[in-house]
């Protein structure tokens, strides 16, 4: 267990998560998130001294950049490290590619004279970052490199990877970093996430928290700490207690929506909608979910008017372009009857006319009240979660990123909670998670070694078996080709190779089993394995 970064490992707080109630499943999800800022075991977390003390030299650094002429800060990251510090650019895939990530570095930092980098990377694990910030170090007169992570650097991963020459790992390149006088590493311990290994919920809040607080005071005139930010962020994460019951609520409501094969829609404007675009996309590559499942869309013209003109096609992400629909009642036209569509938004009336229209099909609509102090008619049938209460009276700078982080580990809860809901969950572990990367393919290897009691071997045949969906013993490929056959494979490969150790069966025989299987995690507690 000690070689085990704690970003990979199982928070012993959930470790029967998939068993609870759904008021048990918000309450443990809290309180692992308050982990981000009290740290795990006996770690330091975001409201330590040793790391507030760091905030502030970022502080530093980034107002001198921000003052200085011909200048400019990248922030970089892949999976949720990108969407939370980058939100347009994100593509899993690229994670294991120094090389892509050092040229795309290259590329934008050419005109300038110097550069703050800001590598994002919750395991301290990704090297596309990592062949990043080697570059910077090994040009220290135009890059100050930063490095966010939640690991210590003696866990950052030691994994070889086949476009990195010298045999370089990103251990190597963290270990630079601690010891290089101006640059600077940023690694709380926040210890394993709710459900292990799916960084887009406390890595990504304690991400979030970071940046926002950084950008902040870099950018303000008075002479706050980075004390006196994190302190209101844990009071208001703190807060959201008080709306567990609501919640949970929802949380009950989501699950039984996806089980039978309803919908989930975020509908929010400004970067309120943006939280949910995320929070959707996240679910795909996490649990392995349909793209219909749980989406996001922006209420308004909200991308147009805020993002650069470029043409649509320059964008990575489809979900930009897609999700700012003219007329939302014909998007949800065909919902799935008893979906859920959940409003993220100050001002509810607006959406009033969307709403009935909604209710007459039969659908369930949420509210999630932000900054609101809107008065609702108790009488209409929708369902309240007010995130309003959570939020100190502070300038409003401040009070839109408390209310982002508040909204985001809603969201989190609750298509968490569905997910565990719907089986993809077994004790806290994602057993349906999508082999996009190196790390996610012995990650799940990992998982059915674990489960199934089997030695590596025997889990790493069944994984690439059914990765290719034989019964043929495959020797001759590599796992970046493994990768890139995942793409074109949508069945459940995790949950078939596991069936296969558990049962010590075919991959064909698996795949029969597991097509008469409607929730996955049935596969780990023997309900599934009897079936013929």
């Amino acid at each position: 267990m000690d070689s085990i970064p704690y970003t990979e490992r199982r928070n012993a707080i959930t470790m029967n998560i998939d068993t609870d109630t759904p008021e048990g499943i918000v309450d443990l999800i809290h309180e692992c998130n308050m982990e981000v800022f009290n740290g795990y075991e006996n770690h330091k977390g975001l409201s330590d001294d040793t790391i507030l003390n760091k905030l502030d030299q970022f502080v530093s650094l980034v107002r001198t950049n921000l003052q200085t002429e011909n200048s400019i800060i990248v922030l970089s990251g892949c999976g949720t490290s990108a969407r939370i510090g980058a939100l347009v650019t994100s593509i899993e895939a690229c994670e294991d590619d120094p090389v892509i990530g050092t040229k795309e570095l290259q590329c934008i930092a050419d005109t300038y004279e110097h550069v703050l980098f800001v590598g994002i990377t919750c395991g301290l694990s990704a090297p596309f970052v990592g062949g990043q910030l080697e570059y910077c170090l090994n040009n220290p007169q135009k890059f100050t490199p930063v490095l966010i992570g939640f690991n210590p650097v003696s866990m950052a991963r030691r994994t070889h990877v086949s476009k990195w020459i010298n045999d370089t790992t990103f251990y190597d390149i963290a270990l630079r970093m601690e010891t290089t006088a101006g640059a600077l590493v940023i690694n709380p311990i926040i210890g394993p996430e709710p459900i292990s290994g799916s960084s887009r919920m406390k890595g990504g809040s304690a991400t979030k928290v970071i940046l926002d607080t950084v950008f902040y005071l870099a950018s303000c005139n008075n002479m706050m700490k980075a004390s006196e930010v994190i302190e209101m962020y844990r009071t208001a994460v703190g807060t959201m207690e008080i709306e567990g019951q609501d919640m949970a609520t929802v949380v009950e409501q989501a699950g039984e929506c996806l089980l039978n094969n309803a919908s989930i829609r975020y509908v929010g404007s400004s970067t309120f909608g943006i939280w949910g675009m995320i929070d959707a996309s996240e679910c795909v590559p996490t649990y392995n979910s349909s793209y219909n499942d749980i989406r996001g869309f922006m209420a308004n013209d909200y991308f147009r008017k805020n993002l650069n003109p470029e043409p649509l096609l320059s964008f990575v992400s489809p979900a930009l372009h897609e999700a700012t629909p003219d007329d939302l009642s014909k998007t949800f036209e065909n919902l799935p009857p008893s979906s859920i569509v959940v409003f993220i938004d100050k001002d509810y009336h607006l959406q009033k006319s969307l709403v009935e229209k909604l209710q007459e099909k039969g659908h369930h609509i949420v509210w999630i009240k932000i900054l609101s102090t809107e008065l609702f008619d108790p009488n209409s049938n929708v369902k309240i979660i007010d995130l309003s209460k959570c939020i100190p009276s502070t300038d409003v700078t401040m009070q839109y990123s408390l209310a982002e982080i508040i909204l985001k580990l809603c969201l989190n809860t609750i298509s968490t909670g569905a997910h565990i809901m719907k089986g993809k969950v077994f004790q806290n572990i994602m057993i349906d998670v999508r082999v996009s990367n190196v790390k996610l393919f012995y990650r799940a290897i990992d998982i059915i070694k674990s489960l199934a009691g089997v030695d590596y071997q025997t889990a790493e045949r069944c994984l690439i078996q059914s990765i290719y969906q034989t019964n043929d013993t495959i020797n001759d490929k590599t796992i970046d080709q493994h990768i890139m056959a995942v793409a074109s494979n949508h069945d459940h490969v995790v949950p078939i190779a596991l069936l296969m150790s558990l049962s010590n069966c075919s991959y064909t025989e698996a795949k029969l089993k597991m097509d008469k299987c409607p929730i996955i995690r049935d596969i780990c507690t023997g309900t599934n394995r009897s079936s013929t």
